[in-house]
């Protein structure tokens, strides 16, 4: 993979012209979230590949280009918070250039006392976190040391400050030597001048680790900044779908509504599967894999099957959560049209009453008036079902993701294909009854099955041919389209006036509307 932040920048800006600032900085998002996977996970040499620094100066770049887009766009807030994820950036995070930038723009928009904290921090390290500097190439420090210098003598008005007085006083302040140095205070600095390359290589993560091999594995490293900037990249690419997976999605909707995905890859309650191994699911390889990937552990003797049965659990989670949240929207909103059906309801009645002679043409007015009313309504559920049906596409974006970096069977990324989606649920299905039967016998006795299991398996796959059910086999989920809804609206004064029965507690829901019914009444 080619790891060249340019091309993604001027993809973003052509982004911006044509579809948003949105879509733009999906761009930036989805860009920084593959390549720092990329290198966390060892598939990249952080100092490798690109010719001018190595993708840890390409994924810096990125960063900066997602920095100025909203900067442009005048998204000062939204522009620090970006700065905040950069800085903690597992792979960018001490590149000079990024501090350097923060900084300024921090002077810029009149915060000099909060920019001066960030060259403290690049230079010195946070005070109370026991580490050292933030940036480590000497280079880098040196032009940080130099801006530095530069803020200082300009908000504080003091052209006479000096380098060594500055150095001086941060010492001070932080109780241990200034790193890094300009001309002649290199040869005073205590700390031996170091490559970057040097001082990455050591923390450099090891190669991903590869499911039910017996051989040791080497550790990847894994620090709680790299997991913030992870879950913070992760969780600002769901909240918008990425365009072409938005696109994907209205051309299956055409002239329809949106609906949810179909099948969900959770239900409420745990299926219950013919045989334990899910192999009558998924076919006899995939039943195995998920096996081997349950019963799997780390050189060190931790379970990476428990992790990923929580993973599981954690999007199955996710999916109630969602259920609960619509069901209590759709009842919020009967409520509301109940009340306002009863007022309306009794202002007819009210009219009518004193209609005398006109009556008959009240009457008619009323009905044209009750008519809009309930058009009205029935606009408002389908606005609401169909934020609906998109939240749930959003949460199946999220899902895809999750369970496609734990390299689950059918998982290679989001998609909309109802194929896909449906053995992707059914995969899920196969996890659900995994970790609801843990949750009840325990890990031992679980572990214990699965092993079985997998002896059973081995044992059918080495003596049998036997072809396995693709993706292609199993029917398409596309939603029915709803026929149209349809309003009689009558003539005023043209019509015999007609008896009207007591006015209904609940406003009745029009012909071909679709009403949200929630799947998650009780969690097990």
């Amino acid at each position: 993979m080619e790891h060249n932040a340019q091309s993604v920048i001027t993809e973003a800006q052509t982004t911006l012209s044509t579809s948003g600032l949105s879509a733009a900085q999906n761009v930036f998002k989805s860009a920084i979230l593959d390549w720092v996977d990329d290198v966390t996970m060892g598939d990249v040499d952080m100092e490798g590949e690109a010719s001018d620094g190595g993708v840890k100066e390409e994924v810096a770049k990125l960063w900066l280009g997602y920095a100025m887009l909203n900067r442009g766009a005048n998204l000062f807030k939204s522009a620090t918070e970006v700065y905040e994820q950069a800085i903690h950036c597992p792979v960018a995070g001490g590149v000079g250039k990024i501090w350097l930038e923060y900084a300024k723009f921090l002077e810029e928009r009149g915060r000099p006392r909060t920019a001066q904290n960030i060259y403290i921090r690049a230079l010195m390290g946070d005070k109370d976190g026991g580490v050292g500097p933030s940036v480590t190439n000497v280079e880098d420090q040196n032009l940080l040391w130099k801006e530095f210098l530069r803020m200082l003598q300009t908000t504080r008005k003091n052209p006479s400050l000096t380098l060594e007085e500055l150095k001086s006083t941060v010492q001070q302040e932080w109780g241990r030597q200034p790193v890094g140095s300009m001309g002649s205070d290199a040869a005073t600095a205590p700390v031996a001048a170091t490559s970057d390359a040097d001082s990455t290589a050591d923390m450099r993560p090891a190669k991903r680790s590869r499911w039910n091999k017996k051989e040791p594995e080497e550790i990847v490293t894994i620090t709680p900044s790299s997991i913030d900037t992870a879950a913070n990249v992760l969780f600002t690419a769901s909240r918008n779908l990425p365009p072409d997976i938005e696109t994907l999605w209205h051309a299956r909707d055409g002239v329809s509504l949106p609906t949810p995905p179909e099948p969900p890859l959770f239900s409420a309650s745990p299926p219950k599967l013919g045989d334990a191994s899910g192999k009558d699911l998924v076919g006899n390889e995939a039943a195995l894999n998920l096996l081997k990937m349950m019963v799997a552990k780390t050189a060190d003797g931790k379970s990476l099957g428990s992790a990923l049965l929580d993973l599981c659990e954690a999007c199955w989670m996710m999916m109630a959560l969602k259920e609960d949240e619509a069901a209590k929207s759709v009842a919020k909103l009967e409520e509301k049209i109940s009340s306002d059906m009863e007022t309306l309801e009794a202002n007819l009645e009210a009219r009518a009453s004193v209609a005398g002679g006109a009556l008959k043409a009240v009457q008619q007015a009323n009905e044209y008036e009750r008519n809009q009313f309930l058009s009205q309504a029935s606009m408002q559920r389908e606005q609401l079902n169909a934020s609906i049906a998109w939240d749930f596409r959003k949460l199946l974006y999220m899902q895809q993701i999750l369970l496609s970096s734990a390299k689950l069977p059918g998982f290679d990324g989001p998609t909309v294909d109802s194929f896909a989606i449906a053995y992707q649920s059914k995969v899920c299905s196969v996890m659900h009854s995994a970790f609801y039967l843990r949750a009840r016998v325990g890990e031992a006795s679980h572990t214990t099955m699965l092993n079985k299991q997998i002896e059973s398996l081995e044992k059918i796959t080495t003596t049998t041919v036997k072809v396995e059910p693709s993706i292609a086999q199993y029917p398409p989920h596309f939603p029915v389209p709803p026929q149209p809804l349809q309003f009689q609206q009558p003539t005023l004064y043209s019509v015999p006036a007609p008896v009207f029965p007591p006015p209904p507690p609940m406003p009745p829901h029009m012909p071909g509307q679709q009403i949200y019914n929630p799947q998650f009444k009780q969690h097990h």
